[in-house]
């Protein structure tokens, strides 16, 4: 197995490798084969990856930010195959071949600057420094004022209102109105009319129930 190599591919000791003969622990502890001082988030006895059976094993030592295989948390020794990458705290190593280190010599990817930002980037501008700006009010910036609305026209007398205008009776015969001897006999011929129409109602109510008494009788008495 010695033709494998431990490369960091990602963390400040970027572009890094070491052959992996046997074992090696990774941590912040001077004496590790693999020591990361400069990653504050890696353990002291962090991870180890060593070669046992002719296999390349992954493990945890008990980390307090934990060991990922290709992204993967794990709890247990993992199997690792060229290609695979182990991250632990902020740096990620990956496993390769002499082969592929000869095909190409590094795999660290090459990532674009990142513009830094200070903690001053939050401060306020001093007011001088600020472009003038309109008047803008609380809610928004201040509407051109429109002419006020006109106000409702004012009702003219014996104009329509609120009351509709009074209009003679439509059961009234319009040649009737105003003819005193007309309108007396038109008082007397309603009269007469009221009370035929009630007699007539009181005939009706008394032939409906009469009719429903006898429908009655002929059912119970057929029954």
């Amino acid at each position: 197995m010695s033709d494998l190599i431990l490369e960091i591919v990602e963390g400040s000791e970027a572009g890094r490798q070491l052959p992996l003969d046997a074992v090696v622990d990774i941590g912040r502890e001077p004496s590790l084969a693999l020591h990361l001082d400069a990653d504050t988030q890696v353990s002291r006895r962090h991870a180890r990856i060593s070669v046992q059976g002719g296999q390349v094993v992954a493990e945890d030592l008990g980390s307090t930010n934990g060991t990922y295989v290709n992204d993967q948390p794990i709890s247990s020794p993992r199997a690792l195959s060229p290609g695979d990458k182990v991250r632990v705290g902020l740096t990620v190593l990956e496993l390769r071949t002499k082969q592929q280190v000869a095909a190409r010599p590094s795999a660290v990817q090459v990532r674009p600057a990142l513009t830094a930002v200070g903690n001053d980037v939050l401060l306020q501008v001093p007011e001088a420094q600020l472009a003038p700006v309109g008047n803008v009010s609380p809610e928004g910036p201040i509407a051109t004022a429109q002419p006020a609305p006109p106000p409702p026209p004012e009702p003219q007398p014996g104009g329509p209102g609120f009351r509709a205008q009074e209009t003679p009776p439509g059961f009234v015969p319009a040649e009737v109105i105003g003819d005193p001897q007309a309108e007396s006999d038109y008082g007397a011929i309603s009269r007469w009319v009221d009370v035929t129409v009630k007699t007539q109602q009181k005939v009706a109510v008394f032939a409906m129930i009469s009719a429903a008494a006898l429908a009655v009788v002929i059912y119970f008495g057929l029954t």
